[in-house]
């Protein structure tokens, strides 16, 4: 598609904003009548409290998944008795973003060393709208 919103003859900024808001309003109202209907379907069909189900209903192929969130206490954990080969438990390596601009304003020269094992690229640029009269 190669829709350019900004060929629109006499829009204005807000013009966009009041298209955004009317959108995010249908997307809201859209949202909760998924979650109605999902929830229709669960109490018409079951749900497992952990695992998935598949049915056929008509044409519709209808998968019911049902999960159950864990976590786990480090400081119970560290000291339980337990071998660290058999503990099921993932260390995983993240980026601390504050000590990274800690980095970057205050030690340019650590920053730059570690910039080497870094990749940056631009995430979606967020928007929001709130209107504040009527």
């Amino acid at each position: 598609m190669n829709f350019n919103p900004l060929k629109k003859t006499n829009r204005t900024a807000e013009d966009a904003a009041a298209d955004w808001m009317d959108a995010k309003n249908a997307e809201i109202k859209a949202n909760k009548e998924r979650i109605v209907a999902e929830d229709e379907l669960v109490a018409l069909l079951g749900a497992r409290e952990d695992g998935g189900e598949t049915h056929q209903i008509g044409p519709y192929k209808v998968e019911i998944t049902g999960r159950l969130n864990r976590k786990v206490d480090f400081d119970v954990l560290d000291k339980l008795n337990i071998p660290a080969d058999l503990k099921p438990v993932k260390y995983k390596p993240e980026l601390d973003l504050k000590g990274l601009r800690y980095l970057e304003s205050n030690e340019p020269e650590v920053y730059a060393t570690f910039s080497k094992a870094l990749t940056i690229e631009p995430a979606k640029t967020s928007v929001n709208v709130t209107r504040t009269e009527k």
